[in-house]
Order: structure tokens, then C-alpha cells, then sequence
């Protein structure tokens, strides 16, 4: 059965950087005024009232065209409502017109994550360090950009450069555990998971993450508590409910992982995961008929479920369905599954 392994980000625009305010006088010329819907622009992007936001800059702008701070909000708006190329013009005139502040140029690498355009976040990324090397979110996105491609020590590298600006960056510390987890650096993850939660303990997916690191080394005990206390900071969250009935499937309390992936499957009755791993527990149990049931819905449910074919052949053995089971492996096979292999070598004969 492949363990189902959760390894996130928050990934968000909680980072985007707005300016303070600007001072109003008293007796309001056309340019204070459109400063005061600045200010109120401010306000509600800062609310998350992103339309009226997007109104207010307008209206600041057609008095004062080269106010560079309105440009650069707008764009973090018009980001946040999804219009991301209306966001990439405003974000090149706020750089047109202030070249020299770095946060423009990390707002724009945010506007090319949200496109997915990764070379393009990356040079914009490196824009911002250029003008600011301590830049603490810049670091933090280039650990994520360098995290994804699988160089780990670069996106540690980052990720450190990223709390040395800020120490109290939980995002910072848990992204830099996942690739030191990625590495096997098993103890360093747990140890910057924990301070992750020292900084904020609110994050149901920094306590799954530390319960994933510690399910690793098998300690299951730790890992089902943590899982569990996930579950209570945010009941919806699935991914520990998957981690723990699979921490319990791997610690042998398969009534446990039952109850779990069948409450899983009263939140989502779609889960072909759910049911290829209600087939690995039946197999364990000596209940071929209901694994290969099982493993045959979720295969309905999902046809590149490669785990699934696995799992079905192995139950399809145990009944003796000898032409059943070489095809499930074949096709496991085809769908990734190595381990297949082995079977097929040592019981298909063509």
C-alpha cells in the first residue's frame, strides 16, 4: 500500500505587502482627497474587500496617474480577485515608477506563482533579494521555488535565510522541516516542526506534518496523538485523518484505520484512496472477497489508481483468480507500481 504522505505549504497572498497610509490634511485639495481614497483603498484591501479596493485606487489614480503606491495595491487586489494580468500591468508602473522598492518586485513574483509561471516568479524574485538580500517572504518563496524542484539544500539554504530576517516565521521553520524530512534528516525536521508550533500552534497542518515526521521513524504512538490533535484544531482537515488510519494501518491496529477510512468515506463517499486502503485491510485480515471489492471500487472510481490493481491482484491470488490477478498486476505495472514486478516474474506466465 503506498502511505499517503502530506507535505504543504500555505500557499496564500497573506504575504503581500501594502504601504501605510499617507497623511491628509485638513482642507483637501483634489490631490489630498484622492489621497483619502488611497488611505480608504487601504482600508479595505486590509479587510479584504478587494472590489471596493479596486474602486477607491481607481478613483485616486485618475487624479494623481503617477502615484506608485496606488498602482501597487491595485495590483495586489486585482490579484486576490484573480484578474492577474490587469495586476501584471499595475505592478510594472509601480516599478516603472519606483524601480527601487523591493516589494514590488516580490508582489509581482506572487502575481507569476499564481499564473504558475515559475521562471518568471524566480527572476522576479531575484529582483527583490537584489535590492534586498534580507527580504524574509523572497527567501521564504525562492526555499519554495528551489523545494519543488527537488534541490533541498538550496531551498534550506532559504528557508534560513528567511528566519535569520525573521525568527518568528512558523511558515519559514515548517517548510524548511519538510526538506530536511525530504533528505532524511529525520531529527532536524521534528526539531523545526516544534519550533514551527512554538511560533503558532493554530496551523492543524504544522501538527500533521510534525505527526507525518515522527510516523517515519515509527513512532506511532506520537504520530496517531499528534494526527488526532489535528483533528480538533480543524476537523475538516482530511490529510490527518488519511495520516492517522494510515499510522494505524502501519502500527497493525487495523479496526483503528477502519473506523478512520470509513469516516473518511461519510466525508467523501468519492475517495478511491479511502476504499484501496479498506482492500489493504481486508487483505491483512484474510478477507480476500471484501479486498477485492473494495480494491474493484476504488478502481471504479479512480482508473490510474495504480495501488489498487496492486492490491486487487494480491486478493485475486488469494481466491485462486489466477488470470484476474496477472492482469491487475500488468496494468499496476503500466501504472507506475514496481513492486508489481515481482509478482508478475514469479506468477504470469504469457
Amino acid at each position: 500500500m503506498k502511505s499517503f504522505l502530506s507535505l504543504f505549504f500555505l500557499l496564500t497572498f497573506s504575504f503581500l505587502k501594502s504601504q501605510d497610509t499617507v497623511k491628509v490634511a485638513v482642507n483637501l485639495s483634489p490631490e489630498e482627497l484622492a489621497e483619502q481614497d488611497y488611505n480608504r483603498g487601504i482600508s479595505q484591501l486590509k479587510n479584504k474587500d478587494y472590489y471596493s479596493a479596486i474602486d477607491l485606487f481607481n478613483k485616486c489614480l485618475a487624479v494623481k496617474p503617477g502615484f506608485d503606491k496606488a498602482y501597487a495595491n491595485r495590483a495586489i487586489a486585482l490579484t486576490n480577485v484573480k484578474k492577474h494580468n490587469e495586476a501584471l500591468l499595475d505592478i510594472n508602473k509601480a516599478i516603472e515608477l519606483n524601480s527601487q522598492n523591493p516589494d514590488n518586485y516580490f508582489n509581482k513574483s506572487l502575481i507569476f506563482f499564481a499564473l504558475n509561471q515559475k521562471d518568471s516568479q524566480n527572476v522576479a524574485l531575484d529582483n527583490c533579494l537584489r535590492l534586498n538580500a534580507e527580504h524574509a517572504e523572497a527567501s521564504y518563496y525562492k526555499g519554495l521555488f528551489f523545494y519543488e524542484k527537488g534541490d533541498y539544500d538550496k531551498a534550506i539554504g532559504y528557508y534560513s535565510i528567511s528566519i535569520l530576517s525573521n525568527r518568528n516565521y512558523a511558515f519559514a521553520y515548517n517548510d524548511r522541516a519538510s526538506a530536511k524530512r525530504a533528505k532524511g534528516d529525520m531529527a532536524g525536521a521534528i526539531a523545526d516542526y516544534q519550533t514551527a508550533l512554538l511560533m503558532d500552534s493554530t496551523h492543524a497542518f504544522i501538527i500533521n506534518n510534525l505527526g507525518s515526521a515522527y510516523r517515519a521513524n515509527k513512532t506511532y504512538d506520537k504520530a496517531i496523538e499528534l494526527y488526532t490533535i489535528a483533528l480538533r484544531r480543524d476537523s475538516s482537515y482530511n490529510t490527518a485523518l488519511i495520516n492517522r488510519g494510515v499510522a494505524y494501518f502501519e502500527s497493525g491496529n487495523y479496526k483503528a484505520a477502519q473506523k478512520d477510512f470509513e469516516s473518511l468515506l461519510a466525508k467523501d463517499p468519492k475517495s478511491s484512496f479511502a476504499y484501496n486502503n479498506l482492500c489493504s485491510i481486508s487483505i491483512k485480515e484474510q478477507d480476500y472477497k471484501k479486498a477485492r471489492d473494495y480494491a474493484t471500487r476504488a478502481i471504479e472510481l479512480d482508473g490510474n489508481n495504480g495501488a489498487a490493481f496492486y492490491n486487487r491482484g494480491i486478493a485475486r491470488q488469494l481466491l485462486r483468480d489466477e488470470e484476474g490477478s496477472c492482469y491487475d498486476w500488468k496494468k499496476a505495472l503500466e501504472l507506475g507500481v514496481t513492486g508489481a514486478k515481482a509478482f508478475i516474474n514469479a506468477s504470469c506466465i504469457d
